[in-house]
Formats: C-alpha cells, sequence, structure tokens
C-alpha cells in the first residue's frame, strides 16, 4: 500500500533523526525504506508497526564502521562507508601500484644519467611535485569548506594526509643517489603523490557535481 505524505514525511524525520544528510545517498534510503514499509503494509500490518519492524532492519546500516582501506580514524555510517569502499577500492591499488612499480623497476634496473640530464630531471620532478602540491592544498580547502555532505567529500577527507608524498621528494632536494641513479623511495613517493593528486580531483569533481544536480534539482 502506498505511503501517505505525512507516512513519508515521519519517514524523513527518522533519517533526519539518524543525521543521515549525505545528498547522493538521502534520497536512494529513503526510497528503499519506503518500498520495505509499502510491502510489509500490504499485508494488512499497520503503518506503524511496519515502520518498526523496518527502522529495526535498518538500524544495523547506520551503525558506525570503519574500513582498512581508509583508515580506523575514519569512521562512518555503514551504508556510506560500504559505497565508499566500492568506489575508492580501484583508486587504492592504482596508487599502490604508483608507489611499488618505480621502486621495483629502478631498484632491480638502475640507470645512470649524466649530470646534466639529472639537472633537468630534477627540475622537473620538482616543478611537477611543487603544482601538484599548490593543487592538493586547494582542494583540501575546497573539501574542507564545503558543507554539503557527500560519499565523495567523505573519500576526500580521508586523503588529506597523503600529501605526505608530494611534501616528501621536495625535501629531499634530489631525486638521484650520489651514483647517478634515480632514488627508488622518493621516486615512488612522488608517483604515489600524482596518483592521489588525482584521486583526490576525481572525488572532489564528483562531489561538486552532485552538490550542483542538488540544488538545482531544489529549484
Amino acid at each position: 500500500m502506498e505511503l501517505t505524505k505525512e507516512q513519508v514525511r515521519q519517514v524523513e524525520v527518522y533519517l533526519q533523526k539518524k543525521n543521515f544528510n549525505y545528498i547522493d545517498l538521502k534520497e536512494e534510503v529513503l526510497d528503499h525504506i519506503i518500498s520495505d514499509i509499502e510491502r510489509i503494509t500490504a499485508k494488512e500490518i499497520s503503518f506503524e508497526n511496519a515502520f518498526k519492524m523496518v527502522a529495526l532492519k535498518w538500524e544495523r546500516h547506520f551503525k558506525e564502521a570503519s574500513s582498512l582501506y581508509f583508515g580506523i580514524q575514519y569512521s562512518q555510517t555503514k551504508i556510506v562507508l560500504e559505497k565508499a569502499v566500492k568506489m575508492f577500492r580501484p583508486f587504492f591499488f592504482v596508487y599502490l601500484s604508483a608507489y611499488f612499480l618505480p621502486v621495483l623497476i629502478f631498484n632491480n634496473f638502475p640507470i645512470v644519467f649524466s649530470e646534466k640530464t639529472i639537472d633537468f630531471l630534477n627540475l622537473l620532478f620538482n616543478s611537477i611535485a611543487s603544482l601538484s602540491l599548490i593543487y592538493f592544498i586547494f582542494m583540501i580547502v575546497r573539501g574542507v569548506t564545503s558543507k554539503v555532505k557527500t560519499t565523495y567529500r567523505f573519500i576526500l577527507k580521508t586523503q588529506y594526509l597523503a600529501i605526505i608524498f608530494l611534501i616528501i621528494p621536495l625535501l629531499s632536494g634530489s631525486h638521484f643517489n650520489d651514483q647517478g641513479n634515480l632514488n627508488a623511495v622518493f621516486t615512488g613517493f612522488l608517483f604515489a603523490g600524482l596518483s592521489v593528486t588525482y584521486t583526490c580531483h576525481y572525488f572532489l569533481r564528483k562531489h561538486n557535481e552532485t552538490v550542483r544536480l542538488s540544488q538545482k534539482n531544489k529549484v
């Protein structure tokens, strides 16, 4: 049996009390809860009892949880966390590869560069790292100042500490060792930093798109 506007409003209030205000998930979760209630009321069970049954079923989805993908310090409701992990998992493995592949390659296949080439590559790598660092800081500011909650913003927040991947190569002064080989560790940090910069760029863009779409739908 289809719910009345007042009954739908009660479900919305329930979500508000749960402090569930992630705009990319709120409508989807609302629709699921309403569908669950309608399926039960179709069996001639009252709305009140059906609502209690569904709320009990959904209670576990609103419990706090954490994931190794983000670290135990970033806890979130299971609904948000499950979507976040699903979206973030490919990026996680990409920037793990971005670090470990250069380390494996340059440790096992060292290439000796001339002094002139070393100077050029140091300048190039430091310029790329500096520009990426500036953009990374910009994304952190945009993420922190945004008042709207989305799963994309949650993922973005969990990546802020990865800025260290860009800072370490810059502080090292040179990406080469005394033998003229690329320093595998610092090069790995740089590639990982570039990878996580792209990851943050992607999720900030998705967050902004979701916010704009939400505002457009309200007009």
